[in-house]
């Protein structure tokens, strides 16, 4: 009876994801241009120093986590309800995926063809901004309901960890060999860096009409205030999913310093440019290494098990920023802070893949949807806290910060593991 069980598994598996083996090939393709993408326009290095040639104001770069989040969040769950009832979700996911690569085409022309004062550049790249992350967090919402659909729970770890390691290995190879030239000198080669960034979108956006989907059933249409009342009772009902948002309004307090790092080295430091690449390649590596120990860890142990490794590794980030700030050579070592932030992208498919196996599959949407939601809610004290940081230093505000996430760490104690939880 036991020997049996596998291949009844295997079955069903097979009947709940059929053309999984296609479907993760494509999936996998596609998160390795998204990475590719990505490293050319990082928020955390190329977007800041991009911002600094304009403008000092550390409230401008506050309000860049600000609409990262809320466009990233605040889609998913007012579109949650439309993606709710279709049918087949690729042709959605396509479309958003085209839509986040345009602003960067744009913005690449921008600075290649006009002299546009500091106070223009910064508005038009502000409002590029906007459109391209509401469509990221629509892109989002359509990832992981169509994961959901076309990829089953033990399989979503490994896709997570090879896609990484192969996009993060190639990002570094063309980090190392087109960066050094791209970040040397003013904002004429931002827009080979901005241009090379939609390239590589469309590409995956390409890639994307490559999965095959059968269509699902369709739901009833519900008025939109019903389903978004609906949502929320989730977190009436369902004690878990209850935690594990305080557990993300903790968490997600990290993220209004993002910009504020490389920002931080060069001033306490006396970071240049040049150095850049090397923080680049220091994030991307630990993306790679982190998300293929991450990624298999998750599959064996549990997603809330590398969900507070992750966790306890943002805590400690600050605090290591403000202890290497007071090295003599701290500049040699301030590479580490960014290795370490190499492992968000990995906590945020950590968070969407906790999120999709403590919710029933016909529920994706609004338990999405929901959690977006609580992502984005410390985001909009960024701009205070860009305020604060000019005010007060860098300093108390990153210490702060550490202890609401450290406070995070500790309740992950209290959430459930779902998987362990699933009858066989």
């Amino acid at each position: 009876m036991d020997k049996d069980a596998p291949n009844q598994n295997n079955v069903n598996a097979k009947d709940s994801y059929p053309h999984e083996k296609r479907n993760l090939i494509v999936f996998g393709l596609n998160q390795i241009l998204m990475r590719l993408g990505w490293m050319f326009k990082s928020e955390s290095v190329v977007i800041p120093a991009f911002v600094e040639v304009y403008t000092s104001s550390g409230t401008i770069r506050g309000l860049l986590p600000l609409i990262l989040r809320v466009g990233q969040s605040l889609p998913q769950f007012l579109v949650a309800q439309r993606v709710s009832r279709m049918s087949k979700k690729q042709a959605f996911f396509v479309f958003t995926s085209f839509g986040f690569a345009i602003p960067w085409f744009v913005l690449s022309l921008i600075l290649r063809l006009t002299d546009w004062s500091a106070t223009v550049m910064v508005s038009v790249f502000l409002l590029l901004c906007t459109i391209h992350w509401l469509m990221v967090g629509c892109n989002h919402l359509a990832n992981g309901t169509l994961q959901g659909k076309l990829i089953s729970p033990e399989k979503r770890g490994r896709l997570l960890a090879y896609s990484n390691i192969i996009g993060c290995t190639l990002a570094i190879g063309l980090a190392v060999s087109l960066l050094p030239r791209w970040l040397s000198e003013g904002t004429a080669h931002y827009a080979m860096l901005f241009g090379a960034t939609a390239v590589a979108f469309g590409v995956s956006a390409l890639v994307s009409f490559g999965f095959k989907e059968l269509p699902s059933p369709t739901q009833r249409p519900a008025p939109f205030f019903r389903f978004l009342g609906d949502a929320l009772l989730l977190l009436r009902h369902d004690r878990d999913f209850r935690r594990f948002a305080i557990v993300i309004l903790l968490f997600y307090s990290i993220w209004p310093l993002f910009p504020h790092y490389t920002v931080f080295g060069q001033r306490t430091l006396g970071l240049a440019p040049s150095g850049f690449v090397t923080l680049i390649v220091a994030q991307n590596a630990s993306n790679a290494v982190g998300a293929g120990i991450m990624g298999n860890i998750a599959d064996r142990s549990g997603n809330r098990f590398v969900l507070r490794i992750l966790i306890f590794i943002s805590a400690c980030m600050p605090l290591l920023a403000v202890g290497i700030s007071q090295m003599p050579t701290g500049a040699q070592f301030y590479w580490i802070i960014f290795a370490l932030m190499g492992f968000t992208p990995v906590s945020a498919r950590i968070v969407t893949n906790y999120t999709l196996e403590i919710a029933p599959q016909e529920k994706h949407p609004q338990y999405l949807g929901v959690m977006s939601l609580f992502q984005t809610i410390p985001l909009f004290v960024s701009p205070l806290i860009g305020a604060l940081i000019e005010e007060f230093a860098f300093e108390p505000v990153f210490i702060s910060c550490s202890v609401l996430v450290l406070l995070g760490f500790l309740l992950t104690y209290r959430l459930a593991e779902p998987r362990f939880n699933q009858s066989t």
